[in-house]
């Protein structure tokens, strides 16, 4: 198969590396970097807590987001408020032909039972309320959600959504063609296009009219969970120097199209690890046992991650993960030592081992001993105390996560609220910047195509939210960002050297700051 050069590869998503897409005009941003800006970020803050979900798509929950100050948002809104129409008949089969109406997966989810939609983004909430949670899980992979992109088309969405992924060879993807494929092994799901409204997630709403919203942050990579969590604290995914053809996609990654939609093997042609594989160290889990001997191995991770960075520049900091304290017991043994080894987690909703990136480092039962990892409930009695460290991430487990199939919006935002209430509450709300974000869209589509700055990313838009006392007033923020930013943030408060390109040239976050304004304090 021919090769896309890179060149060519961005050209025909439309987007260059000066300029993305036409955004609307910015509204009370001050420029993003600068000394005075730098000088007032290091005297004001000493503490940043980065609360990570799972699988929601900005337009998912910001699709109809309509700021007081009537600052324009990218999102499914024109300018009268409405849905746009430039959004019917947008998503199409995999042959290129659009969907009169939206296929209805009724027997996922029976609230679609006996309904008829046009081909548009619609309010999911009356067929699947935010409070409501059915096994109905969009497909997330790595080249299935290149497929759904299309090229920066954003219209495969609905078409790729669901189905069951193979392993197949490059002899059969070429001899069956990527409309074969998609036909074959694809099932449409008209759901993804839903997106809930400022009634059915009224916190997170609430938050976005008083602090920041931003508007252009997407996932770092495209795919599931696992790559996702790991940009967060490395920018970049793990490497498997060992593994075999069998286990790796065939293919360039930026011959982007649909035959990529079902490579599901977890590496690519280059040994990276793009899809979900969980560690080996510490307590883990696995649908099947004998797959954590391809999983990637803790001495072949030789770069930096923020963790390190921080603990040599003598910062203490945390990974704060709900139901740590159960698992703790199994934090020091590995999948394959005497005995039992590590627990093998039956059940995310106890502990999501492939969603904490730094279990998958040779540091790792270091970490443990110095007290890095730590359980949610301990992060709430730090936030009282006023003892919170100069970094925490907090990841829920499955039950309060936000991913579909596993907990229904509105309990992840209860739990994220009680989080966001005790930092508030606590002495430490003053110097604190607190982000939360998704690690991924979870296969739920988004209006915005994504901004190409490699070849494993970006991926598609999702939530982000800077709640602070020196946050602007409701204040959408347009700069182009994603974790690398959140990164970037925390080495410019802190003095540390980037880990790698990725936090290097991402935006530093700091056009959502105001040091001289009055404190915008916490009244929700």
């Amino acid at each position: 198969m021919r090769t896309m050069k890179r060149r060519a590869f961005l050209r025909g998503v439309g987007l260059t590396a000066a300029s993305a897409f036409a955004a609307p005009r910015i509204v009370g941003i001050a420029r993003a970097g600068g000394a005075s800006l730098e000088q007032g970020l290091r005297e004001k803050i000493d503490h940043v807590v980065v609360i990570f979900q799972e699988n929601r798509s900005f337009d998912h929950y910001f699709g109809t987001f309509r700021p007081d100050n009537g600052q324009q948002v990218a999102n499914l809104l024109d300018r009268q408020g409405r849905i746009d129409n430039r959004f019917l008949g947008l998503q199409k089969n995999p042959a290129g032909i659009p969907y009169p109406t939206l296929p209805l997966p009724y027997k996922q989810i029976p609230g679609f039972e006996d309904v008829e939609l046009p081909n548009l983004p619609f309010h999911l909430a009356p067929y699947l309320p935010a409070k409501g949670n059915v096994h109905w899980d969009p497909k997330h992979r790595f080249f299935r959600m290149m497929a759904e992109v299309n090229n920066g088309k954003m219209d495969r969405f609905v078409a790729l959504a669901l189905g069951n992924h193979s392993h197949l060879s490059t002899e059969e993807l070429d001899h069956l063609g990527p409309q074969a494929l998609a036909f074959d092994l694809a099932v449409p799901s008209g759901p993804v296009l839903g997106h809930y409204r400022a009634e059915d997630i009224p916190f997170y709403h609430r938050l976005a009219h008083r602090y920041v919203l931003f508007d252009r942050f997407y996932q770092p990579m495209s795919g599931g969970s696992t790559g996702n969590a790991l940009y967060l604290v490395a920018g970049r995914s793990c490497v498997n120097p060992a593994i075999t053809a069998p286990h790796m996609a065939p293919y360039d990654p930026r011959e982007a199209g649909l035959k990529h939609g079902f490579f599901d093997r977890p590496y690519d042609h280059k040994r990276i690890m793009i899809n979900d594989l969980s560690p080996i160290q510490g307590p883990t889990g696995s649908d099947n046992f004998r797959q954590l001997r391809i999983c990637p191995p803790p001495q072949a991770q030789t770069y930096p991650n923020i963790g390190e960075r921080l603990s040599a520049a003598r910062l203490d900091w945390a990974w704060y993960n709900e139901n740590w304290n159960l698992v703790k017991p199994w934090a020091l043994k590995t999948a394959f030592g005497p005995g039992d080894g590590s627990a093998v987690i039956d059940s995310g909703r106890i502990y999501e081992a492939h969603h904490n990136p730094f279990q998958y480092y040779p540091g790792w039962f270091d970490y443990v001993k110095q007290g890095h990892l730590r359980d949610t409930e301990d992060f709430r009695e730090d936030a009282r105390r006023g003892s919170l460290p100069p970094v925490a991430f907090i990841k829920a487990s499955a039950a309060h996560s936000e991913h579909p199939a596993d907990c229904a919006p509105y309990y992840g935002m209860r739990w994220v609220e009680e989080l966001v209430r005790a930092v508030a509450a606590g002495p430490a709300w003053e110097r604190t910047a607190l982000f939360i974000t998704y690690d991924e869209g979870g296969g739920f589509w988004d209006s915005v195509p994504p901004v190409v700055v490699d070849d494993y990313g970006f991926g598609t838009r999702v939530p982000a939210l800077l709640v602070s006392p020196w946050a602007r007033r409701g204040l959408v923020d347009h700069h182009i960002a994603s974790t690398a930013s959140i990164l970037r943030f925390i080495e410019t408060r802190f003095g540390l050297a980037p880990l790698n390109h990725r936090d290097r040239d991402a935006y530093n976050l700091l056009g959502a700051f105001d040091w001289d304004q009055p404190l915008n304090e916490f009244a929700l």
